[in-house]
Protein backbone atom coordinates (compact mmCIF):
# COMPACT_ATOMS: atom_id res chain seq x y z
CA UNK A 1 0.00 0.00 0.00
CA UNK A 2 1.67 3.12 -0.92
CA UNK A 3 0.34 6.18 1.01
CA UNK A 4 0.50 9.81 -0.18
CA UNK A 5 -0.31 13.13 0.98
CA UNK A 6 -1.45 15.65 -1.30
CA UNK A 7 -0.83 19.23 -0.19
CA UNK A 8 -3.04 21.94 -1.30
CA UNK A 9 -2.87 25.98 -0.75
CA UNK A 10 -5.61 27.59 -1.87
CA UNK A 11 -8.95 28.22 -0.14
CA UNK A 12 -10.98 28.54 -3.30
CA UNK A 13 -12.81 26.10 -5.56
CA UNK A 14 -11.32 26.27 -8.86
CA UNK A 15 -9.53 23.81 -11.44
CA UNK A 16 -6.77 22.97 -9.03
CA UNK A 17 -8.91 21.70 -6.44
CA UNK A 18 -11.20 20.16 -8.97
CA UNK A 19 -8.59 17.84 -10.94
CA UNK A 20 -6.88 16.99 -7.53
CA UNK A 21 -10.47 15.56 -6.31
CA UNK A 22 -10.81 13.44 -9.78
CA UNK A 23 -7.32 12.20 -9.47
CA UNK A 24 -7.90 10.86 -5.67
CA UNK A 25 -11.31 9.50 -6.24
CA UNK A 26 -10.10 7.74 -9.24
CA UNK A 27 -6.71 5.83 -7.37
CA UNK A 28 -7.04 2.29 -7.05
CA UNK A 29 -7.83 2.21 -3.07
CA UNK A 30 -6.20 -1.14 -2.76
CA UNK A 31 -3.15 0.33 -3.88
CA UNK A 32 -2.90 3.72 -2.61
CA UNK A 33 -3.95 5.57 0.67
CA UNK A 34 -4.72 9.21 0.58
CA UNK A 35 -4.46 11.62 2.52
CA UNK A 36 -5.28 15.68 1.60
CA UNK A 37 -3.33 18.27 3.75
CA UNK A 38 -5.30 21.86 3.60
CA UNK A 39 -3.58 24.91 4.38
CA UNK A 40 -6.56 26.77 4.76
CA UNK A 41 -9.95 25.90 5.80
CA UNK A 42 -12.43 26.55 3.18
CA UNK A 43 -15.06 25.17 0.57
CA UNK A 44 -12.22 22.31 -0.28
CA UNK A 45 -12.75 20.81 3.27
CA UNK A 46 -16.61 20.77 2.17
CA UNK A 47 -16.03 19.35 -0.98
CA UNK A 48 -13.56 16.38 0.40
CA UNK A 49 -15.85 15.33 2.70
CA UNK A 50 -18.23 15.30 0.20
CA UNK A 51 -16.34 12.46 -1.51
CA UNK A 52 -15.55 11.06 1.49
CA UNK A 53 -11.46 11.83 0.85
CA UNK A 54 -9.76 11.51 3.85
CA UNK A 55 -8.55 15.23 4.79
CA UNK A 56 -6.77 17.55 7.54
CA UNK A 57 -6.01 21.16 8.27
CA UNK A 58 -3.02 22.44 9.09
CA UNK A 59 -2.34 23.01 13.16
CA UNK A 60 -0.55 25.95 13.00
CA UNK A 61 -1.81 29.34 13.45
CA UNK A 62 1.09 30.42 11.11
CA UNK A 63 -0.72 28.68 7.76
CA UNK A 64 -4.26 29.69 9.39
CA UNK A 65 -3.82 33.63 9.82
CA UNK A 66 -0.55 34.74 8.53
CA UNK A 67 1.14 32.63 5.32
CA UNK A 68 0.89 33.36 1.86
CA UNK A 69 1.67 31.51 -0.85
CA UNK A 70 4.29 32.58 -2.89
CA UNK A 71 3.08 32.49 -6.55
CA UNK A 72 5.56 32.94 -9.40
CA UNK A 73 3.68 32.63 -12.53
CA UNK A 74 2.42 34.67 -16.00
CA UNK A 75 -0.64 34.85 -14.55
CA UNK A 76 0.38 35.80 -11.06
CA UNK A 77 3.49 37.20 -9.28
CA UNK A 78 5.09 40.25 -7.30
CA UNK A 79 6.19 43.24 -9.66
CA UNK A 80 9.19 44.35 -8.45
CA UNK A 81 8.19 48.04 -7.19
CA UNK A 82 5.72 45.66 -4.96
CA UNK A 83 8.91 46.02 -1.74
CA UNK A 84 5.66 45.55 0.75
CA UNK A 85 4.32 42.43 -0.48
CA UNK A 86 7.74 41.02 -1.81
CA UNK A 87 9.48 41.79 1.94
CA UNK A 88 5.89 39.62 3.40
CA UNK A 89 6.14 36.76 0.54
CA UNK A 90 9.64 36.05 1.23
CA UNK A 91 9.46 36.08 5.18
CA UNK A 92 6.38 33.70 4.78
CA UNK A 93 8.18 31.56 2.34
CA UNK A 94 11.00 31.55 4.71
CA UNK A 95 9.30 30.69 7.73
CA UNK A 96 7.37 27.62 6.19
CA UNK A 97 10.20 26.38 4.73
CA UNK A 98 12.86 26.15 7.79
CA UNK A 99 10.48 25.58 10.69
CA UNK A 100 6.43 25.13 10.04
CA UNK A 101 6.13 23.08 7.18
CA UNK A 102 8.23 20.32 8.90
CA UNK A 103 6.46 20.90 12.25
CA UNK A 104 3.22 20.38 10.25
CA UNK A 105 4.81 17.28 7.74
CA UNK A 106 5.55 15.44 11.20
CA UNK A 107 2.02 14.60 12.03
CA UNK A 108 1.55 12.81 9.32
CA UNK A 109 3.05 9.02 7.44
CA UNK A 110 3.63 8.77 3.83
CA UNK A 111 5.87 7.57 1.27
CA UNK A 112 5.07 10.44 -1.23
CA UNK A 113 4.30 13.95 -0.98
CA UNK A 114 1.92 15.31 -3.66
CA UNK A 115 2.23 18.77 -3.80
CA UNK A 116 -0.88 20.34 -5.98
CA UNK A 117 1.00 23.62 -7.27
CA UNK A 118 4.07 25.15 -8.20
CA UNK A 119 3.62 27.74 -6.04
CA UNK A 120 4.48 25.44 -3.12
CA UNK A 121 8.07 25.41 -3.36
CA UNK A 122 8.61 26.17 0.25
CA UNK A 123 7.26 22.60 1.47
CA UNK A 124 9.66 20.77 -1.33
CA UNK A 125 12.77 20.68 1.06
CA UNK A 126 11.08 19.72 4.26
CA UNK A 127 8.71 16.29 2.35
CA UNK A 128 12.00 15.60 0.57
CA UNK A 129 13.58 14.66 4.13
CA UNK A 130 10.97 12.26 4.66
CA UNK A 131 9.93 10.47 1.52
CA UNK A 132 10.15 11.33 -2.34
CA UNK A 133 8.05 14.46 -3.79
CA UNK A 134 5.74 15.50 -7.09
CA UNK A 135 5.69 19.20 -7.28
CA UNK A 136 2.41 19.57 -9.94
CA UNK A 137 2.93 22.41 -12.25
CA UNK A 138 -0.65 23.37 -12.63
CA UNK A 139 0.80 27.22 -13.67
CA UNK A 140 2.36 28.74 -16.16
CA UNK A 141 6.01 28.91 -14.86
CA UNK A 142 7.37 32.76 -15.47
CA UNK A 143 10.20 32.26 -17.40
CA UNK A 144 11.46 35.54 -17.59
CA UNK A 145 15.67 35.39 -18.94
CA UNK A 146 16.75 38.06 -15.65
CA UNK A 147 14.20 37.03 -13.04
CA UNK A 148 16.04 36.24 -10.00
CA UNK A 149 12.98 34.59 -8.83
CA UNK A 150 12.30 32.45 -11.88
CA UNK A 151 16.12 30.54 -11.33
CA UNK A 152 15.65 30.41 -7.54
CA UNK A 153 12.28 29.08 -7.49
CA UNK A 154 13.42 26.73 -10.68
CA UNK A 155 16.57 25.29 -8.52
CA UNK A 156 14.43 24.44 -5.83
CA UNK A 157 12.29 22.17 -7.64
CA UNK A 158 15.57 20.88 -9.73
CA UNK A 159 16.92 19.73 -6.56
CA UNK A 160 14.42 18.93 -4.21
CA UNK A 161 11.24 17.60 -6.47
CA UNK A 162 11.94 13.53 -7.22
CA UNK A 163 9.20 14.29 -10.66
CA UNK A 164 7.74 16.74 -12.13
CA UNK A 165 4.02 16.30 -13.29
CA UNK A 166 3.05 19.23 -16.03
CA UNK A 167 -0.53 20.11 -17.16
CA UNK A 168 0.46 21.02 -20.27
CA UNK A 169 3.31 20.92 -23.02
CA UNK A 170 3.34 24.58 -22.73
CA UNK A 171 3.83 24.41 -18.61
CA UNK A 172 6.40 21.79 -18.91
CA UNK A 173 8.63 23.95 -21.70
CA UNK A 174 8.74 26.53 -19.15
CA UNK A 175 9.72 24.90 -16.07
CA UNK A 176 12.47 23.25 -18.15
CA UNK A 177 13.39 20.25 -16.79
CA UNK A 178 13.11 17.47 -18.88
CA UNK A 179 14.62 14.65 -17.66
CA UNK A 180 11.99 14.76 -14.17
CA UNK A 181 8.98 15.66 -16.46
CA UNK A 182 5.91 14.08 -17.12
CA UNK A 183 3.19 15.67 -19.08
CA UNK A 184 -0.54 14.44 -17.51
CA UNK A 185 -3.12 16.94 -18.71
CA UNK A 186 -5.88 17.08 -16.05
CA UNK A 187 -9.23 15.65 -16.48
CA UNK A 188 -13.14 15.34 -16.26
CA UNK A 189 -15.29 12.77 -14.92
CA UNK A 190 -17.41 12.14 -18.28
CA UNK A 191 -20.88 13.47 -18.10
CA UNK A 192 -23.63 10.92 -17.63
CA UNK A 193 -26.34 13.43 -17.86
CA UNK A 194 -28.34 14.23 -22.10
CA UNK A 195 -27.01 17.55 -23.64
CA UNK A 196 -29.25 19.98 -24.10
CA UNK A 197 -29.69 20.53 -27.85
CA UNK A 198 -31.69 23.40 -27.73
CA UNK A 199 -28.74 25.12 -26.55
CA UNK A 200 -26.94 25.50 -29.35
CA UNK A 201 -29.51 28.39 -30.12
CA UNK A 202 -28.86 29.83 -27.12
CA UNK A 203 -27.93 33.48 -27.28
CA UNK A 204 -25.83 32.88 -23.84
CA UNK A 205 -22.33 32.60 -23.07
CA UNK A 206 -20.35 32.39 -19.69
CA UNK A 207 -17.34 33.73 -18.47
CA UNK A 208 -16.07 32.23 -15.00
CA UNK A 209 -13.53 34.13 -14.09
CA UNK A 210 -14.55 36.46 -12.40
CA UNK A 211 -12.54 40.42 -11.78
CA UNK A 212 -9.24 39.05 -12.44
CA UNK A 213 -6.82 41.03 -14.55
CA UNK A 214 -5.11 37.50 -16.03
CA UNK A 215 -8.54 35.92 -17.30
CA UNK A 216 -9.58 38.50 -19.79
CA UNK A 217 -12.23 40.41 -17.25
CA UNK A 218 -11.56 43.53 -18.92
CA UNK A 219 -11.55 42.87 -21.89
CA UNK A 220 -15.19 40.99 -21.59
CA UNK A 221 -16.24 44.54 -20.14
CA UNK A 222 -15.37 46.36 -23.34
CA UNK A 223 -16.72 43.71 -25.39
CA UNK A 224 -19.82 44.31 -23.97
CA UNK A 225 -20.51 47.26 -26.22
CA UNK A 226 -20.11 45.54 -29.29
CA UNK A 227 -22.50 42.43 -28.79
CA UNK A 228 -25.99 42.55 -30.80
CA UNK A 229 -28.68 43.06 -28.32
CA UNK A 230 -29.78 39.34 -27.69
CA UNK A 231 -26.47 38.37 -26.77
CA UNK A 232 -26.62 37.36 -22.70
CA UNK A 233 -22.50 37.04 -20.53
CA UNK A 234 -23.34 35.48 -17.40
CA UNK A 235 -20.54 36.29 -15.37
CA UNK A 236 -19.35 34.26 -12.44
CA UNK A 237 -16.96 34.22 -10.36
CA UNK A 238 -16.25 36.84 -7.45
CA UNK A 239 -16.67 40.42 -8.17
CA UNK A 240 -15.94 42.52 -4.72
CA UNK A 241 -15.75 46.66 -5.07
CA UNK A 242 -12.92 47.77 -3.26
CA UNK A 243 -13.35 50.05 -0.54
CA UNK A 244 -12.05 53.82 -1.00
CA UNK A 245 -8.25 54.19 0.24
CA UNK A 246 -8.66 56.03 4.19
CA UNK A 247 -4.65 56.33 4.80
CA UNK A 248 -1.82 57.47 2.60
CA UNK A 249 -0.73 53.95 2.17
CA UNK A 250 -3.93 53.10 1.10
CA UNK A 251 -4.21 55.45 -0.93
CA UNK A 252 -1.45 54.21 -3.06
CA UNK A 253 -2.49 50.09 -2.89
CA UNK A 254 -5.98 51.62 -4.18
CA UNK A 255 -4.62 52.62 -6.86
CA UNK A 256 -1.33 50.46 -8.15
CA UNK A 257 -3.59 47.86 -7.48
CA UNK A 258 -6.43 49.22 -10.44
CA UNK A 259 -8.85 49.45 -7.98
CA UNK A 260 -10.69 51.95 -9.41
CA UNK A 261 -10.93 50.75 -12.72
CA UNK A 262 -11.98 47.51 -11.45
CA UNK A 263 -14.89 48.65 -9.60
CA UNK A 264 -15.83 50.81 -12.45
CA UNK A 265 -15.77 47.71 -14.45
CA UNK A 266 -17.94 45.59 -11.94
CA UNK A 267 -20.60 48.27 -11.89
CA UNK A 268 -20.67 48.33 -15.32
CA UNK A 269 -21.28 44.42 -15.97
CA UNK A 270 -24.15 44.81 -12.60
CA UNK A 271 -26.16 47.77 -15.34
CA UNK A 272 -25.29 46.75 -18.63
CA UNK A 273 -28.32 45.06 -20.95
CA UNK A 274 -26.08 42.35 -21.83
CA UNK A 275 -24.62 41.23 -18.78
CA UNK A 276 -25.88 39.05 -16.16
CA UNK A 277 -23.57 38.56 -13.00
CA UNK A 278 -24.00 35.41 -10.85
CA UNK A 279 -21.24 35.37 -9.11
CA UNK A 280 -19.73 32.06 -7.69
CA UNK A 281 -21.21 28.95 -8.76
CA UNK A 282 -20.33 25.14 -7.89
CA UNK A 283 -22.69 23.99 -10.53
CA UNK A 284 -20.80 24.58 -13.82
CA UNK A 285 -22.32 21.76 -15.91
CA UNK A 286 -25.63 22.71 -15.51
CA UNK A 287 -24.97 26.53 -16.90
CA UNK A 288 -22.85 24.72 -19.56
CA UNK A 289 -25.68 22.81 -20.70
CA UNK A 290 -27.92 26.21 -20.90
CA UNK A 291 -25.45 28.28 -22.86
CA UNK A 292 -24.07 28.61 -26.04
CA UNK A 293 -20.39 28.42 -25.65
CA UNK A 294 -17.54 29.59 -22.61
CA UNK A 295 -15.58 32.27 -23.04
CA UNK A 296 -11.89 32.35 -21.69
CA UNK A 297 -10.08 35.21 -22.71
CA UNK A 298 -7.01 34.82 -20.70
CA UNK A 299 -5.07 37.90 -21.09
CA UNK A 300 -1.71 35.72 -19.88
CA UNK A 301 -0.63 32.44 -21.13
CA UNK A 302 -2.82 29.96 -19.45
CA UNK A 303 -3.97 26.20 -19.69
CA UNK A 304 -7.84 26.91 -18.87
CA UNK A 305 -9.81 23.71 -17.36
CA UNK A 306 -13.23 25.08 -17.36
CA UNK A 307 -12.46 24.82 -21.46
CA UNK A 308 -12.05 20.92 -20.83
CA UNK A 309 -14.95 20.94 -18.91
CA UNK A 310 -16.98 22.74 -21.67
CA UNK A 311 -16.02 20.44 -24.17
CA UNK A 312 -17.26 17.64 -22.21
CA UNK A 313 -20.35 19.18 -22.38
CA UNK A 314 -20.57 19.41 -26.12
CA UNK A 315 -20.08 23.29 -26.48
CA UNK A 316 -17.37 25.27 -28.34
CA UNK A 317 -15.04 27.56 -26.42
CA UNK A 318 -14.11 31.10 -27.55
CA UNK A 319 -10.22 31.69 -26.09
CA UNK A 320 -7.62 34.40 -27.15
CA UNK A 321 -4.43 33.62 -28.46
CA UNK A 322 -1.89 33.22 -25.68
CA UNK A 323 0.34 30.59 -24.99
CA UNK A 324 -0.81 27.15 -23.53
CA UNK A 325 -4.39 27.72 -25.30
CA UNK A 326 -3.76 26.12 -28.67
CA UNK A 327 -3.34 22.72 -26.94
CA UNK A 328 -6.65 22.13 -25.99
CA UNK A 329 -8.43 24.49 -28.68
CA UNK A 330 -8.69 24.37 -32.14
CA UNK A 331 -9.42 27.31 -34.00
CA UNK A 332 -12.99 27.01 -36.39
CA UNK A 333 -12.61 23.09 -35.21
CA UNK A 334 -13.76 23.49 -31.51
CA UNK A 335 -14.33 26.67 -31.30
CA UNK A 336 -12.53 30.07 -31.80
CA UNK A 337 -9.20 31.67 -31.15
CA UNK A 338 -9.22 35.22 -31.06
CA UNK A 339 -6.33 38.53 -30.34
CA UNK A 340 -5.13 38.77 -26.68
CA UNK A 341 -6.76 42.13 -25.29
CA UNK A 342 -8.86 42.64 -28.13
CA UNK A 343 -13.08 42.98 -27.07
CA UNK A 344 -14.10 43.96 -30.65
CA UNK A 345 -12.82 40.65 -32.03
CA UNK A 346 -14.23 38.99 -28.62
CA UNK A 347 -17.34 40.44 -29.44
CA UNK A 348 -17.77 39.52 -33.28
CA UNK A 349 -16.62 36.03 -32.35
CA UNK A 350 -19.36 35.48 -29.67
CA UNK A 351 -21.90 36.77 -31.89
CA UNK A 352 -20.62 34.79 -34.62
CA UNK A 353 -21.30 31.70 -32.75
CA UNK A 354 -24.67 32.28 -30.85
CA UNK A 355 -26.22 33.53 -34.41
CA UNK A 356 -24.93 30.14 -36.36
CA UNK A 357 -26.58 27.26 -34.27
CA UNK A 358 -25.41 24.48 -36.83
CA UNK A 359 -21.62 25.93 -36.56
CA UNK A 360 -21.88 25.19 -32.40
CA UNK A 361 -22.78 22.43 -32.47
CA UNK A 362 -20.76 20.86 -34.74
CA UNK A 363 -17.57 22.51 -33.25
CA UNK A 364 -19.09 21.36 -29.81
CA UNK A 365 -19.00 17.95 -31.37
CA UNK A 366 -15.73 18.16 -32.34
CA UNK A 367 -14.09 19.61 -29.26
CA UNK A 368 -15.95 16.19 -27.09
CA UNK A 369 -14.84 14.12 -29.81
CA UNK A 370 -11.05 15.22 -29.09
CA UNK A 371 -11.43 15.61 -25.26
CA UNK A 372 -12.69 12.29 -24.96
CA UNK A 373 -9.23 10.80 -26.36
CA UNK A 374 -6.73 13.44 -24.35
CA UNK A 375 -8.93 14.57 -21.49
CA UNK A 376 -10.60 11.36 -19.48
CA UNK A 377 -10.40 9.26 -16.33
CA UNK A 378 -7.70 6.98 -18.29
CA UNK A 379 -5.03 9.58 -17.66
CA UNK A 380 -5.20 7.96 -14.13
CA UNK A 381 -2.97 5.27 -15.32
CA UNK A 382 -0.05 7.98 -15.87
CA UNK A 383 -0.01 9.45 -12.38
CA UNK A 384 -0.29 5.45 -10.95
CA UNK A 385 3.04 4.48 -12.98
CA UNK A 386 4.53 8.13 -11.79
CA UNK A 387 4.19 6.79 -8.11
CA UNK A 388 4.46 2.97 -8.78
CA UNK A 389 7.83 4.24 -10.76
CA UNK A 390 9.03 6.86 -7.13
CA UNK A 391 8.49 3.71 -4.60
CA UNK A 392 10.52 0.36 -6.80
CA UNK A 393 13.75 3.71 -6.95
Amino acid sequence: MIKILFIHHAAGWGGAPKCMVNLIKDLDPAKYEVEVLLLKDSVVASKLTEFGIKYSIAESVFYKKYYRFFAHSEAGYVKWYDIFSLVFLGISWILSRYYFADKELVRHRFDIVHLNSSVLTDWLAPAKKRGKVIIHIREPFRKANFDILHHFFKSQIRKYSDRIIAISNDNAKRIAIADKTNVIYDYCEISKGSINVNSYGSKKVLYLGGSSTSKGFYTIVKALDYLDKEVRIYFGGSYNISDKPGSIVGFFKYYLSNARKRNAAIHKIFNHPNAIVIGLIYNVNDYLNEVCCLISPFSVPHFSFPVVETHFQRKPAIVSDVEGMKEIVEDGKTGRIVPVNNPIALAEAINSIVSNTAKSKLMGEEGYRIAMNKFTPQNIEQFERVYNQLISK
